[in-house]
């Protein structure tokens, strides 16, 4: 389990936080530090739903003790650095929960369009090489997505209460809908 988290979130991590610390030979430090705690810990996760953001909050305090390691550091004395990074664990879990929402939804969808929408939304694959992937003409791929994409508006419009506020888009889902 601990090789498949590694494969499936190095990159990710390492890129997060890489963008909090800034020198990379830190960042591959922390992040080997990241894994020590999720082998150490993994039998504490209850809830494998959870895991995405129980790894960002272990990255986090993880990211606050280097900082708290070395005072000397610019962002150290900048205490509102620290409190973002704190925060950013209420926001995370909220991105996360709408990441579990759209998955959910968008397997809900019929086949012909969910899959699209799968490889459009949530891996960024390139609609030509969509099409060859699925064997549509262009025309068919770009009329599945957007056919998708306003199913999937119904399904969060009639599941999701969004709010727009200056940290971006707020999702508050329905339990009903069998997002969360």
């Amino acid at each position: 389990m601990i090789e498949t988290i590694w494969n499936t979130f190095h990159a990710q991590l390492l890129g997060f936080i890489s963008s909090k610390v800034g020198n990379k030979d830190a960042s591959e430090d922390i992040l080997q530090d990241v894994f020590v705690k999720v082998i150490k810990n993994i039998h504490a996760l209850s809830d494998e739903q959870k895991l995405q953001p129980w790894l960002y909050q272990i990255c986090r305090h993880s990211i606050i003790d280097y900082y708290r390691t070395r005072p000397s550091h610019p962002q150290m004395n900048d205490q509102a650095t620290l409190d973002a990074l704190i925060a950013d664990d209420e926001n995370h879990e909220q991105q996360a929960q709408l990441s579990r929402c759209l998955h959910t939804l968008i397997n809900a969808l019929p086949e012909n369009v969910s899959a699209l929408l799968r490889d459009s939304e949530l891996e960024q694959v390139k609609q030509k090489d969509m099409a060859q992937k699925h064997q549509l003409s262009l025309a068919a791929t770009k009329s599945r997505i957007l056919r998708g994409r306003a199913l999937l508006k119904k399904k969060l419009i009639a599941c999701c209460e969004f709010e727009f506020n200056e940290q971006g888009p707020q999702a508050h889902c329905q339990n009903d809908c069998g997002c969360q």
